[in-house]
C-alpha cells in the first residue's frame, strides 16, 4: 500500500507540475530509481509466490533443525530472513515454531536480531537501488555473490546484536 500511494503522489506531482516527460525520461536519477523499482516489486513478489508454494515444507524443515539442536534456532531465523528479504515473514514462519518446540522465551528475544540476515544475498532493493545511484563505484556487488558492499558492516552487526542481546538476556530473564 505504501508504493501505491507514493506511485499515486509521484504521479500527482508530474501532472500538477507539467514535467517534460523527454527530460523525466533521460535523467540518471529517472533511470537508477526505475530500475530499483522494478527490482523491489519483482523480488518481493517472486519471493511472496516462492515462499508460500513452500511454506509447509520450510516449517516442517526448520522444525527439524530446532528439534535436534535449538541453538541453530538463530541460524535458522538468519538464512530464512535472507532468502524472503523480510523480517516480518521470517518471524511469522518461525516464531509459532519456537513456541511449539518449547524454546525459551529469552532465547528466542536475544535472538530476534538474527532475522537481520536479508543483506546476505545483494538482491533486495535497498542493496540494489544503493548500488545503482552510487555514481562513485564504491558501492558494488563483487566478483562472487558473497562478497559485496554490505557484507562485513551487516556480519558485524548482525552478531554484535545478537551476543548483546544475549548479555542483557541473562541479567533481565
Amino acid at each position: 500500500m505504501v508504493q501505491i500511494v507514493m506511485l499515486c503522489c509521484a504521479c500527482f506531482i508530474m501532472v500538477i507540475g507539467r514535467v517534460d516527460k523527454a527530460k523525466l525520461a533521460s535523467g540518471s536519477v529517472f533511470r537508477a530509481g526505475l530500475i530499483g523499482m522494478a527490482a523491489v516489486y519483482g523480488v518481493s513478489w517472486m519471493t511472496s509466490t516462492f515462499f508460500n508454494f513452500y511454506k509447509p515444507f520450510f516449517v516442517q524443515e526448520f522444525g527439524e533443525v530446532v528439534n535436534n539442536l535449538p541453538i541453530l534456532f538463530g541460524l535458522c531465523l538468519f538464512f530464512l530472513s535472507a532468502v524472503l528479504f523480510s523480517q516480518g515473514a521470517t518471524i511469522t514462519a518461525l516464531m509459532p515454531l519456537a513456541m511449539a518446540l518449547n524454546l525459551n522465551p529469552a532465547d528466542t528475544v536475544w535472538m530476534f536480531p538474527a532475522c537481520n540476515g536479508y543483506f546476505l544475498i545483494p538482491a533486495g532493493g535497498a542493496i540494489i537501488g544503493c548500488i545503482a545511484f552510487d555514481r562513485t563505484g564504491t558501492t558494488k556487488i563483487g566478483k562472487y555473490i558473497f562478497n559485496h558492499s554490505y557484507m562485513l558492516p551487516g556480519l558485524v552487526t548482525t552478531a554484535s546484536q545478537v551476543a548483546i542481546g544475549y548479555v542483557i538476556s541473562k541479567f533481565i530473564f
